[in-house]
Order: C-alpha cells, then structure tokens, then sequence
C-alpha cells in the first residue's frame, strides 16, 4: 500500500509531458510557421535562447505560431504550460540553397543533334538556370533517359534532369528534377560576314571592357576572343544585350576553352570543338530579355590561366545585339561594367573589326607526277581587311578564321596514285586541327619546318579526285604555316615535345670537362 500511495503523490508532483507535432522546425527568413501542442494547461510561458523568432500562443494552449526574423542561426524555444509541463523546440532560420526550376525549354540547331552535344548542352542550360546562393554547390546528375541518337532537325524531346543545391553547413539544401524539353530547331547553315577579333590587351591585368561590338539582323557575325589573367582572379564574361522593343532572338554557334595555363592546349581545344560544332550546325538559340544580360561565359581565371572562344551570332529577330567581352573581379558584378569605356590595349593591335566574307576560301590543285600544290595560311598578306580602313588593328595570323580548301586532285596516268596532304610550320611551334569531309585530324606540337601528314588520299587511274578540307588557326601557335599536296610521304606523326625536332627540346647537356 505505501508504494502505491507514493507512485500516485509521484505522478501527481510530476508535471504531464507536452508533445509538438513537430521535433523541430526550419524556416526561412520572414517565413511563417504553425505547431501544434498536446497536454498543455493553458496559460503557457515560451521563451528563446536568440530571438530569431516571434512566437504567438493561442488562447487555448493549442498551437504556437512561429514568425521567423530576418536574421538567421540556431535557436531553442523553451514552452512550459500552467502545470509546470515543459517542452523544447530547436529551430534553425537559414535561406534555402538556390532554387530548382521545375520545367524549361531549350532550342537547339543541327543536322542532327550528336548525343553527347545534346547532353552537354542540356546540362549546361539547367546549370544555368539553377540559382544558387554565395558559398552553395550545384551538382548535376545525368540526363533520364540519357541521348543515345541524333536529334533531327525538327523533333522534340524530353530529359529529367536531377538538380542538388547544397548548402554547405550555411543553407537548407535543396533536391529536385528540372525536365527539359529540347526543341531541335530546323535552320539553315550560315557563314558569319564579319569578325570581332579580341585579344588585346591579351594579358588582363584589371576589370573593365575588353571589346564591344554590335551585330545587326542580316549581319552575321563571329567573335574570336583570347585573354589571360595577369593579376588577381577574375572572371572572364561574354554579355550579350539588347534595347530593341522588339523580342530579339539570336543563333548561337560557338566554343569555348580554358581555364588552363598551358595556351597551346587552349587553343587547339577551342578550334577543333568548333570545326566540329559548326561543321554540324550545332547551336542554340535563345530569346533575350531588356532588362538582363545574357551571360554567354562566365569564367573564372586564376593567374596566369588562359581563357579562350569562338562564337558565331546571327540575329534571327529584332535586334540590334550588343556583344562586350569583360574582365570581372570575382565578387564583381558585370551588369555595373557594361556601359564603361573599352579597357587601352597592349600595343600589339590584335583587336577590330574584320571583313571575313569569302576570306579562307582556298583551292589547292595537284596532278599525279607534277610539282607539289602549296598554300600558305594566317600570313601578314593577305590579312582579313579592317571594316574601318583607318583602325590600326590587324588579324596577322588568321585567328578566328575559317579556311575551306577545295583539293582537286588529278590523275591522268594508267596506275593508282598516292597523294598526301600535309601541314608545314613556318614561324614556330604550332599545332592544327583539319576536317576532312566529315573526320577530324589532330596535328600535334610540330616545330621545324617538315611537312607532317594530314590525311592521304588513293588516286585512281584517269580520274579527278576531290575533297574539302577545313582547318583553323590554334591560338597560341605561330603562323604562317604551309599546307600542301605531295607524292611524297610527309613524317606520319608529330615527334615527342621534348625530342630534337619537337616543340620544347631539352637543352643538351654540356660536354664534361677535358
């Protein structure tokens, strides 16, 4: 009997438990929240370690309402109702991560659409439509289902792409889908009539405008833009922007290499995706807004790291297009540099505005058991000519340029013939990427001048034989070069980097001491 009387005076000394039906709550800043309250005795008592929050009681005794700030952190909401019952609410005001859209439409150009191209565009869309806040890490899963054909002209298609923001111990992360319908877009190929050559000041050494130039609607145009950083990190920014009143809708083609301190592997980077790409028609076309830019790239340079591109831009409606390449300090904004003047150049000149219409149009003839058919491209003369004939800029060197080459090739002899194409360097350590038909061919780091071999073709008996070739000049190799046809076999490969004849030897040893 005495322990049951003193479970009862025990139970009635101890308070009842109070439950929430929550454990605890997240908030956003501002953000509103309902809990509810079991066995509480009205009236309730609430306290807060921080403050981060406003709390409402209901008469009752029933339900609290929690009002978050503005400020965020950790806080604890102490509850003790009029029977001495307590209970503890932790609770964490944070903003979320980013923000995840739902569903989007992307258009796309090709003839067809490669797979992987598709997928890396898609990605690269949903990459930039996903917001994130300073300090937060975007991730982006795979494509569902993943492409594994050719996107006609004119079709559509649906990917589920799986977006997570997190937040890093500094936001509520955050996890979801973007599904993406991808519209291929029939277009016709077109050749840009005009070149935006940017490379000067080639070495960034503060933020600024580096180039601005205008593209008006049946105007093409390609911009071919080189820079890297001499100072503290920055961001390398391609803008595109418009005032007309009319939605202005444009044609984007285009490439793009670095970071990376080694400038030859930019450069060859950068040509051989874009033969490739334009080769295809592959490019996106998007609608711009008046009041935001269009961020084309955004790139981050660390010192000393190079950054480079190649766009072609044709304007489909309204227009004009403003195009500004810009160098940005990291936390800068780009919007607040746009309309500043351009930044002085090095002195070197390699920058303006190019006539490039029908330039890098070639033809090379040869016949089986007659001399070689040379050419030499990216020379001082012929150059592209200036827009403006009083601008001091020039394009020595070809950059930014397309060469198609018509090879005819003739044998009127009664065997089979074998003939080479080849690349010669003229000026120095160079390296080329050719199209041929629809194959590409890599020439890799050649320095001497010795033909090195593109591609071969079999000749047969009294018969022309023809093909086209496409190349363009690598940023950060020496031209003029040499391309030509032979009966000769030119050396089949490039030699090692660090051979006698290979872009960097090592010096040789000295002879040891007599």
């Amino acid at each position: 009997m005495h322990a049951l009387v003193l479970a009862a005076v025990v139970a009635q000394a101890t308070p009842p438990a109070l439950t929430l039906s929550q454990s605890s709550v997240q908030m956003n800043p501002a953000q509103q929240r309902v809990v509810t309250i079991g066995g509480a005795t009205p009236p309730l008592q609430t306290t807060l370690d921080q403050k981060l929050v406003n709390v409402a009681v209901s008469p009752d005794g029933t339900s609290l309402t929690i009002t978050a700030t503005q400020a965020t952190g950790d806080d604890v909401l102490h509850v003790v109702d009029a029977n001495g019952g307590r209970v503890d609410l932790p609770i964490r005001v944070a903003f979320n991560a980013g923000t995840i859209v739902p569903q989007t439409t992307l258009t796309l150009t090709g003839n067809p659409v490669r797979p992987d191209w598709l997928a890396s565009q898609v990605t690269a869309w949903v990459t930039r439509l996903t917001k994130a806040m300073p300090g937060a890490t975007i991730s982006i899963g795979n494509l569902s289902p993943v492409p594994a054909a050719p996107l006609p002209a004119g079709q559509s298609q649906q990917f589920v792409v799986p977006v997570q923001i997190a937040g890093n111990g500094r936001y509520f992360d955050q996890s979801g889908n973007t599904t993406v319908t991808v519209q291929s877009l029939a277009l016709e190929s077109f050749a840009p009539a005009v070149l935006f050559y940017d490379d000067d000041p080639e070495h960034v050494t503060q933020d600024g405008v580096l180039f601005r130039g205008t593209v008006a609607a049946g105007q093409p145009t390609r911009l071919y833009y080189y820079h890297d950083n001499a100072a503290d990190p920055r961001m390398l920014v391609v803008a595109l922007t418009s005032n007309s009143q009319d939605p202005t809708s444009v044609q984007l083609v285009e490439s793009q290499a670095g970071p990376n301190m080694d400038v030859m592997h930019v450069g060859h980077t950068l040509t051989k995706n874009f033969l490739l790409t334009k080769a295809q028609g592959e490019g996106v076309v998007v609608n711009l807004s008046q009041d935001e830019p269009y961020l084309l790239a955004a790139v981050p340079m660390a010192l000393r790291q190079l950054v480079a591109g190649t766009v072609d831009l044709r304007v489909l409606s309204g227009g004009p297009l403003v195009v500004t390449v810009l160098a940005v300090s990291s936390e800068g904004d780009p919007r607040s540099l746009l309309a500043g003047p351009v930044l002085p150049g090095d002195g070197h000149h390699r920058t303006g505005v190019f006539k490039i219409a029908g330039f890098g149009s070639d033809a090379l003839t040869y016949t089986a058991g007659g001399p070689d058919a040379t050419l030499v491209i990216g020379d001082t003369d012929p150059t592209p000519p200036s827009v403006d004939s009083g601008a001091a800029g020039h394009d020595y060197g070809d950059y930014g340029v397309t060469h198609t080459i018509a090879l005819t090739m003739n044998n009127p002899g009664s065997s089979p013939f074998t003939a080479y194409l080849y690349f010669k360097p003229l000026a120095g350590p160079a390296r080329a990427s050719f199209l041929v038909g629809n194959s590409l061919v890599e020439i890799g780091c050649v320095r001497t001048p010795t033909p090195y071999q593109v591609t071969s073709f079999e000749l047969p008996p009294g018969q022309t034989t023809r093909a086209t070739v496409q190349t363009m000049t690598d940023g950060g190799s020496f031209y003029p070069a040499q391309i030509g046809i032979t009966a000769t076999p030119p050396q089949p490969t490039a030699p090692p980097i660090t051979a006698p004849d290979g872009c960097f030897p090592k010096p040789e040893a000295s002879p040891p001491a007599g």
